[in-house]
């Protein structure tokens, strides 16, 4: 999932329905979704008629001749589908960002699902929590959403003007792991990461060359940041010696980004966090803005999502 979306279960889909108004553009495919019904994905639950009556498809017999009487301005309640605007919230709703808008993407099974970095503003933490889904029902209400209450625009917190969502839990150990010094990856391993963020520019040049080529976890998490970019940072495990070694720290806690390249240091939870103000995430959102943060949070939580997967935590604690 993107971090704008939410997993909506393909029975609830069938029950909510968003009212949509019959144009010259769209009648053959609302005549379509008429037929269908309410038993048949995508399909339709009401047809109402320019003079407000509600037709109940639920107990029409022949549908296909109700869906040539369709005419432009009649308006058909059909099932929700991806891409449509819902808002989701979780109760108790203590700030803002316990309601936001997201897009719908109809998947399998029971339950509601959103990106985990989306989980701190709703303090959401599956072991129960229930949540609630509502269907904007006009044109007004849906851009009113989109504008105003869109979860990329909700990133930074107005409390402490840093980022309120990010990268939690396992993406901080996968960060923490893949940027490493020791973390040499070959070109089949690299390739694959990649292809799960849709990365498709050709690869920069292999950090080791001999015996095979090997390109680093700094090298592949550069990928993702935009190319202007100069950024210092100290990581969480900046032991404060007396003496700062900079670039040359022993323990590799200062990070150093250079146009665009991330030359030193490892990236943790100071970097990409959530929680976290004058992080490398804020950075990015308040020079480049929210949709270069809301990509740079999707690209980057795929790859270390992958990259923790396969490799697993307890195989690099072994190793360490």
């Amino acid at each position: 999932l993107d971090i704008n979306e939410v997993g909506v279960p393909h029975d609830l889909a069938m029950r909510l329905s968003v009212p949509e108004k019959v144009t010259e553009w769209n009648i053959e495919e609302m005549r379509q979704l008429v037929i269908n019904g309410p038993e048949k994905y995508p399909g339709a639950l009401y047809i109402i008629r320019p003079d407000g009556k509600r037709i109940r498809l639920e107990f029409v017999v022949d549908r296909e001749k109700i869906a040539e009487a369709i005419e432009l301005g009649f308006v058909v309640e059909r099932h929700l589908k991806n891409g449509d605007i819902a808002i989701f919230n979780r109760q108790p709703s203590l700030h803002r960002m316990s309601i936001m808008a997201h897009y719908v993407r109809v998947l399998p099974y029971k339950t509601f699902r959103l990106h985990l970095c989306v989980c701190p503003p709703y303090n959401a933490d599956f072991d129960g929590d229930e949540m609630n889904l509502h269907v904007p029902q006009s044109e007004e209400a849906r851009t009113e959403a989109l504008l105003l209450m869109q979860v990329q625009d909700q990133i930074l917190s107005p409390r402490f003007g840093g980022p309120i969502i990010g990268a939690i839990r396992d993406f901080i150990t996968g960060a923490y792991y893949f940027t490493r010094r020791a973390n040499l990856m070959p070109k089949d391993e690299v390739t694959r990461l990649l292809t799960s963020t849709g990365y498709i520019d050709p690869l920069p040049e292999p950090a080791v060359t001999k015996p095979q080529p090997l390109w680093s976890g700094k090298q592949i998490f550069s990928l993702f940041l935009p190319k202007t970019l100069n950024y210092v940072l100290k990581a969480n495990l900046c032991q404060g010696c007396t003496k700062c070694e900079e670039e040359d720290c022993k323990h590799d806690a200062y990070v150093v980004i250079k146009n665009g390249e991330l030359v030193s240091g490892i990236i943790d939870r100071r970097s990409i966090g959530s929680e976290q103000s004058e992080s490398l995430l804020h950075r990015i959102i308040k020079d480049y803005g929210t949709q270069a943060g809301r990509e740079f949070l999707n690209k980057i939580t795929r790859l270390l999502k992958l990259f923790i997967t396969t490799v697993s935590y307890t195989h690099l604690r072994a190793h360490e």
